[in-house]
This record gives structure tokens, sequence and C-alpha cells, in this order.
């Protein structure tokens, strides 16, 4: 199979499920400071249902995290021979707009393996969650480096779209990708400025991730207000391969409201915010437009999923369903 940046879509994908069964753990079960480890479980006291519940939800944590860290190896080395022949990245780049974002997908992808590393490995890495501490100003250079890189690549297809003008009216969800980038992008510097111990180190994640933040809530704002505004305009909806896309939509709104949280916590720890009032605004309002979102969704792609999508092939968009 031909490499593809779409492909990061897989080890993407997985680390949003082990993120998901990870933050269900660490918000339902008492612990100490800190992110929850797997010593902090109290099995002795935890009744049938509980059991039940943390189980599953640890082994499913424990197969995707492996199958992440898995994925993106196999796919980072593709990458790199992808980037050194650079004929399929100048055909890839000279794409409709809607398709150029797909480069997006491999700095997504690798922002979600960070956050996993920092908070699924270390839940089951006692060495790991122990020198957490560690890892900050290693995971603050990553973490500099990405957010180069996404800007690079952003100014590039800006560029790119501004001196070929296409067909704004063929512009679609996927075209959300960069947004939904940065959001992860964000999510990774925020966790790292609120982890710190160092106030140096804190402080300098959480001024980068304000700045990424301020550009992927622009991005967001202006292209999603476009995109409604287009498909008001539009006698009926994408091609069926397209529609998936429309759900891109609440995981940026989660890690976007996330991030801002995170920012929060950071104010509070070394400038004694309070943060009681607004934390609770930034992660209420974003999950009230996931799910918002996620239920018109649904609700507006009624005959995609009855009439198309059990018996179509598979097409990248689909992963904005998972």
């Amino acid at each position: 199979m031909n490499f593809s940046p779409f492909n990061f879509q897989a080890p993407l994908a997985a680390g949003g499920i082990t993120l998901m069964a990870f933050s269900y753990l660490q918000f339902a079960v008492p612990h100490g400071e800190g992110l929850i480890k797997l010593s902090d479980i109290p099995w002795a006291s935890l009744t049938a249902i509980q059991t039940s519940l943390y189980v599953p939800l640890i082994g499913i944590m424990l197969i995707f995290t492996i199958i992440n860290l898995l994925l993106i190896g196999v796919f980072s080395k593709d990458l790199i021979q992808w980037l050194a022949t650079k004929q399929g990245y100048q055909e890839f780049m000279s794409g409709p707009p809607s398709r150029i974002t797909g480069i997006f997908v491999p700095i997504a992808s690798l922002s979600m393996t960070m956050n996993v590393i920092l908070a699924p490995l270390a839940f089951f890495v006692p060495q790991l969650s122990a020198n957490i501490q560690g890892v900050m100003l290693p995971g603050l250079f990553m973490f500099g480096c990405l957010l180069f890189m996404l800007l690079k690549l952003e100014f590039t297809v800006l560029r790119s779209w501004l001196s070929q003008p296409s067909d704004v009216t063929k512009l679609n969800f996927v075209w959300l990708l960069d947004v939904f980038a940065f959001g992860l992008v964000n999510l990774t510097g925020a966790g790292i400025a609120s982890m710190a111990s160092n106030k140096e180190i804190a402080s300098i994640a959480a001024i980068l991730t304000l700045l990424a933040i301020s550009i992927g809530s622009f991005l967001l704002v202006i292209k999603l207000t476009y995109l409604i505004y287009q498909q008001l305009k539009s006698i009926k909806l994408p091609d069926n391969q397209i529609q998936p896309a429309f759900f891109l939509v609440v995981p940026i709104s989660c890690l976007y409201g996330i991030s801002y949280y995170k920012i929060m916590l950071y104010l509070q720890t070394w400038f004694s915010f309070d943060i009681e009032v607004a934390s609770y605004f930034f992660i209420t309002f974003s999950y009230v437009i996931a799910i918002g979102w996620a239920i018109f969704t649904v609700y507006l792609l009624t005959d995609y999923f009855k009439n198309y999508f059990y018996k179509s092939d598979y097409f990248p968009t689909q992963w904005a369903m998972v």
C-alpha cells in the first residue's frame, strides 16, 4: 500500500481511545495529586460494578497504548522515507486544499503519542510515573519541535493556496484537519505547563501553548463559520465519502476546552488564580458543543448510515467517527 499522511489516523485513533479510558479513570477514581497510576486503583474496596467497569477500561487502555506506540513507529519510518523521496510529498501538496490538510495528520498523531506517553503509558510503568518530571524538559523540546513544524506547514499550505486559488465552493470539513492538529499540539503543551514542577519549563510551555491556542482558535472560527455558511447555501450534503468529516468538530471542541482548562491550572499553580468559574465554563462549554454537534451530525447523516455506511469501502474520513 502506498504511503499517505492519512495513514497516521490509525495511531491517532488508537491514542484517542486509550486517552478516553485514562481520562475516565483519572476523574472517577480518588487518588493523590497528579495523574492516576495503576497502583492507585483500590482493588480491595471496589464494588462489583466498579471492578467490572475498571478492568475492561484498563485492558482497553493497555491494548490501544501498545497499538499506538507500534503504529507510530512504523508510520514514522514510512514518513521519513516518503519525505526523502520528495516526489510523493510534492504530488500530495499539489492537490486540492481539503486533501492538502492531510499533511497535518502526522503532527496530530505524534502529539497524541506524546500525550499517551505522559499519561496512559505512565499509568502502567511505575518508573515513568515516578520520574515524570524528568521527561518534562525533553517533552518541552518535542512540543516546541511539533509546534514549529505545525506553523511552518500552516504557512506553506497558506502560501500554496494563495498562489494557486482553488474553487472554495468545494471545501469541506476535512479542511479542519489543521485546526485539529493545533488542538492536539495545544493539549501537549498545556499538559506540560500544568504538570511541570519547574516554573521556567511550565512558563515556556504555557506561552507557546497560548500562541498555538490563539492561532488554532482563530482558524477554527474562520473556517467553521465559512463551512457552515457554505453548507447552508448548498442544496445537498457533500459526497458520501466526505460526510463523516462533519464529526471532526467533536474532538476539536473537546481538545480546545481541555487545553484552556489546563492553562487555567498553570495559572492557579504559579499565580494563585481562582479558576473555579473559568475552568467550569471551558470544560462545560466545550463538551456541550461536542455533544450537541455529535447528535446533530448523527441526525444529519441518517441517510448515510442507513444506505451507505455498511456497504461502503474504506475512506480516510471515516476515522473522524472514531
